[in-house]
């Protein structure tokens, strides 16, 4: 049985395109807990979708966004991805590139690792990182950790945060 969370990081995905459209009508098709998670008026108004339809996106965030817990869930994937960073045997060019985009989407509090994945990845597109410049990259990655600990960084809704640093604390400024 999927969780109340799962369902929620689903309809998250499908709304970022990252599953697919098609993939999503037939998950929503094979699981039918929804239901019993968001009621019966919600769960028939998304198996009556017309998925195939021009305004499909559309519908799907206009149903979707109210029930996702946008603060939870940025909160948990922008921590997974600094641990990541933070961490010592992960390959972190695909994160390094998420954290990019995020930080072009409104998290400013990420801006020395997404330039830093800028400058580093190179005019060719290729990135190459130095044991030197992987070290740099966990301490920054560190950094913003000990601010989500401390409760001075905290998600309040999809790329929208409350920043609680003081101004010395903000490098990115």
């Amino acid at each position: 049985m999927t969780q109340l969370l799962d369902m929620q990081i689903m309809f998250n995905d499908v709304l970022k395109r990252k599953v697919a459209i098609e993939q999503f009508e037939q998950w929503v098709y094979g699981h039918p807990e929804i239901e019993e998670h968001f009621g019966s008026p919600f769960y028939l108004q998304l198996i009556s979708l017309d998925y195939r339809g021009t305004y499909i996106e559309l519908d799907l965030k206009q149903l979707l966004e109210p029930v996702i817990p946008y603060p939870e869930l940025e909160n948990r994937r922008v921590k997974e991805n600094l641990e990541i960073v933070a961490g010592l045997h992960h390959d972190i060019g695909n994160v390094l590139d998420t954290i990019y985009d995020d930080y072009c989407d409104g998290y400013s509090f990420l801006r020395f690792l997404a330039l830093a994945y800028a400058l580093l990845r190179g005019a060719e597109g290729q990135l190459t990182i130095s044991h030197g410049q992987r070290a740099l990259l966990q301490e920054e990655a560190r950094r913003i950790q000990s601010f989500f600990a401390a409760g001075k960084i905290k998600m309040t809704g999809l790329y929208e945060y409350a920043d609680l640093r003081h101004e010395s604390e903000q490098m990115e400024l």
